[in-house]
């Protein structure tokens, strides 16, 4: 059975301005307990800004995060993938790109996203479900 990224997104993402400032960003972020936010420039998605775009970006350089905007910090190349678009290829575009989380979109519309945390599950419950199978007819 072939799964798809609409199989394995995590749906129901916002998006936040690229004027927004990262301290409220931040606290967003924390509130939803997620380490990303993908950024949208007049209601398109245009970017992402990571827990790690904070700390390289922000923290690390002494800024305030009440005057830096999303659209200044955030990853302007923004790699995404269709929502029929086969686990096997996300995996591939997250690994040659080396990210950890990809949108999932169609026309221009953000679905849902795809984390590496996305990718473990479906690899645990494959590891699950062949051991399961190995542990049935393992003695043939």
């Amino acid at each position: 059975m072939v799964l798809y990224a609409q199989d394995i997104m995590q749906k129901a993402h916002s998006t936040l301005s690229s004027t927004i400032k990262a301290s409220n960003a931040a606290k967003i972020m924390a509130n939803d307990h997620q380490g990303f936010i993908v950024v949208d420039i007049n209601g398109v998605p245009a970017g992402i800004v990571t827990e790690w775009d904070f700390i390289s970006k922000i923290i690390s350089k002494g800024l305030d995060p009440d005057d830096v905007a999303l659209g200044d910090i955030m990853q302007k190349e923004l790699f995404w993938v269709e929502p029929n678009t086969p686990t096997e290829k996300v995996v591939s575009v997250m690994n040659e790109r080396g990210i950890r989380r990809i949108p999932v979109m169609k026309n221009g519309r953000l679905l849902g996203v795809i984390t590496s945390k996305d990718i473990l599950r479906i690899f645990r419950d494959y590891m699950d479900n062949l051991t399961d199978l190995i542990s049935r007819f393992g003695d043939i």
